[in-house]
């Protein structure tokens, strides 16, 4: 027999089931098809391949033909395997020539078998069989009992591992109780019972061959107490289950409540921010509705005044004149700005494909027509388009493109570029210029109305122009903010989300 040293199937895949347990001695009761002990058996002799162990099975040609099958589809090579003597099926029965069954004699040579293991150079033996092949006549389970205790014994002693397979369907009705009362460890089906409650330890059942000793009476008192210890036990974890389960619904539903109180005052609360949105909307465009007649009176008389009256004023008089006719024309430009911003507020969107290249390059044109002494390049980026209102992203684009001409107005070569930035979100929208720029400090100022950057006297406006492209950006779910440096210009970025424009 060749030594295992040099070959171990190291290959050979991890078993899904170890024997690492209470017992090395265990046993599978299982019933149907002979296949359903492949499960249990499979990974058993696997895991003693892997560790140096040899394996034996025993049981019937077919079976036996059954499980070398199933090794050799797991990876095993079993024909190298038997020829180093590390894996063994044996059908013989020569232990039964005589009809009989003897357990001491049997036991005996499972004994042998596992010191052959270890002087081949094997960790010790595997072992797993058939008992109805093992034991044959149904006469000789009545030998069942002595057998697995002195089976039980051995296992404790010697290096060996071992699966007694019992089929319900073949057995006598009392094998299965006697393997249960052997074994400290039982696989019911496919379920592993690490520690079985009926086991009764193997010199307490060789004791005596009949009834039942003191020493048998006082283990099976001990069994009694840990199944109702086992039961106390349960019943605990079950009574704080239930416990934690009330708990959890108490909360559950103090949680529900918290959450429809709190929708329905976001609810009250959206309800009325919405409602004071609308008539703060519609007293600024009522009020700056209103005021352009008075305004339109004001300058209107004061025109007459400088008109009719000029040989009669003096220069003081005409200035002051012209003074008010300044301020109204410009009392009146912030009412047609103020009155732009709450038609935005209260516009319903028609969502289409916005070309803003092309608005941008309108946009230029006609800035170019307006100021055509003025010299400024301007970069446009071709075929740049959005799903948004064509309206609203005009005037937008107006502002923002008007804001790059008017602060580059004092750069000898100004620059107004208009272009997008992939990313992984989508386009990013920028328009960016080299012109007079701002300090970031007043960042969060900047979108808000009649907030300006610089003076009057510097560069002429209202503050609205911002504001608007704030409110129509946020009309499209996108978002706005820039970058700047005073004298060294500024760029706008904006992103879009037109797919569900915010309601009004």
């Amino acid at each position: 027999m060749l030594s295992s040293h040099g070959l171990s199937p190291a290959s050979y895949p991890e078993p899904a089931v170890h024997t690492e347990d209470i017992s090395h001695h265990k046993c599978l009761i299982y019933e149907g098809d002979p296949s359903e002990q492949l499960p249990v058996v499979i990974p058993f002799l696997l895991e003693g391949l892997r560790n140096n162990w040899r394996c034996l099975y025993v049981g019937s040609p077919d079976s036996s033909r059954m499980v070398e099958q199933a090794l050799t589809d797991r990876g095993v090579n079993t024909s190298r395997e038997s020829a180093r003597g590390a894996l063994i099926f044996s059908s013989e029965r020569t232990h039964l020539d005589a009809g009989s069954f003897i357990p001491r004699q049997m036991v005996d040579w499972l004994s042998g078998a596992v010191d052959d293991a270890v002087h081949s150079g094997f960790e010790g033996l595997y072992a797993t069989g058939d008992m109805k092949w093992e034991l044959g006549a149904d006469g000789n389970f009545e030998h069942l009992l002595e057998y697995e205790a002195r089976l039980e014994q051995l296992f404790q002693n010697k290096p060996v591992r071992g699966i007694c397979q019992y089929h319900r369907n073949v057995l006598p009705p009392r094998a299965v109780q006697n393997a249960l009362i052997t074994h400290r460890s039982a696989t019911l089906g496919s379920t592993l019972k690490r520690d079985n409650f009926f086991y009764i330890p193997p010199n307490l059942l060789l004791e005596t061959e009949s009834g039942a000793s003191p020493a048998v009476g006082e283990w099976m008192c001990q069994q009694i107490v840990r199944v109702l210890e086992a039961e106390s036990a349960r019943d605990q974890a079950l009574h704080a289950l239930k416990e934690s389960e009330a708990q959890q619904r108490h909360l559950a539903q103090q949680l529900a409540e918290m959450n429809r109180d709190l929708e329905q005052r976001v609810q009250e609360r959206t309800s009325q921010l919405e409602q004071a949105n609308r008539e703060l909307e519609a007293f600024s465009y009522s009020v700056s509705h209103d005021l352009r007649s008075p305004l339109q009176h004001i300058n209107g008389f004061a025109s007459l005044l400088a008109e009719s009256y000029d040989a009669e004023l003096d220069a003081k008089a005409r200035d002051y004149l012209m003074r008010i006719q300044v301020g109204t024309k410009q009392m009146a430009g912030l009412i047609e700005d103020l009155l732009r911003l709450a038609k935005i507020a209260q516009a319903e969107l028609s969502i289409g494909k916005v070309q803003l290249s092309t608005i941008a390059q309108n946009v230029a044109s006609t800035f170019r027509f307006i100021d055509p002494a003025r010299k400024v390049e301007v970069r446009i980026e071709p075929n740049l388009d959005v799903q948004g209102d064509l309206g609203l992203l005009r005037v937008a684009m107006e502002n923002l493109l008007s804001n790059a001409w008017k602060y580059t107005s004092g750069v000898k070569h100004a620059v107004i570029e208009f272009g997008a930035i992939s990313g992984p979100g989508g386009k990013t929208y920028f328009v960016r210029d080299n012109g007079a720029g701002f300090d970031m400090k007043n960042a969060d100022k900047l979108f808000a109305p009649f907030q300006r950057m610089h003076r009057e006297e510097e560069f002429s406006g209202h503050g609205i122009g911002l504001a608007t492209v704030y409110r129509i950006v946020h009309r499209h779910r996108g978002r706005i903010w820039a970058e700047a440096e005073p004298g060294r210009g500024a760029t706008f970025y904006f992103e879009l989300n037109c797919a569900s424009p915010t309601p009004a």
